[in-house]
């Protein structure tokens, strides 16, 4: 069962290399919605397993949670977002593709040195989760600040707030309920705003590219 839960780990973290490499919106939607699926994925298989051993229904509530907020529903809302908004050609990544890749590495190698010295790291295969998981955070941080249109920033929020969700999953095995919940909430809170914020964006300046928010600048 680790060893599964090590290769779902590591498509995770391909999925954030293969968004950085993309360059359309839409392809952004579409590669978040298969790393959610995956995350749900890996919340299913942990569900079924915490039911037979502790008889808990929690994290399959949670998997399908993901399921409907992370696969269905918020893919959904950003690509009606995308839609509406005025589309115009434009650049959206600020460094090169190869370069943006090369940095994910750095982050991937960084990450794992930087917890290099946790106990444990070096032998047992939860460690090798968590090392895939905070690399799916940075990259996720990384690929926020690194994209200037709306829809860019708010799949890098998104994509952060699953690197932290999969890193206490794989930690923990599968965290309280409350806390599920309370992450989830937020993370609505979060798409609503940043949703009303591409429509005003576009709306003001005929883009959704945030470099035109320099022209609010006195």
């Amino acid at each position: 069962m680790s060893s599964f839960f090590d290769s779902l780990s590591i498509l995770i973290l391909l999925s954030s290399f293969i968004l950085m490499a993309n360059k359309m919106s839409k392809s952004y939607i579409k590669t978040f919605r298969f790393q959610s699926f995956l995350i749900a994925l890996a919340a299913g298989i942990m569900g079924i397993k915490t039911i037979t051993e502790e008889g808990r229904f929690d994290v399959l509530v949670v998997c399908l949670l993901i399921i409907i907020l992370k696969v269905i529903w918020i893919p959904n809302i950003l690509s009606k977002a995308y839609a509406k908004a005025e589309y115009k050609v434009e650049k959206d990544f600020i460094l090169n593709i190869p370069i943006l890749i090369l940095v994910c590495c750095t982050l991937v190698v960084f990450t794992y040195f930087s917890l290099a010295t946790i106990e444990g790291i070096n032998d047992g295969m939860i460690n090798v989760q968590v090392v895939n998981s905070v690399s799916v955070i940075l990259i996720g941080l990384f690929f926020m600040i690194s994209r200037r249109k709306a829809i860019g920033q708010i799949i890098g929020f998104l994509v952060i707030e699953n690197g932290l969700f999969v890193t206490a999953m794989f930690s923990t095995q599968g965290m309280p309920f409350i806390v599920d919940i309370g992450i989830f909430v937020d993370m609505i809170t979060a798409v609503m705003v940043l949703g009303i914020m591409v429509f005003k964006i576009n709306e003001k300046f005929e883009s959704i590219n945030i470099d035109k928010l320099s022209n609010l600048k006195g």
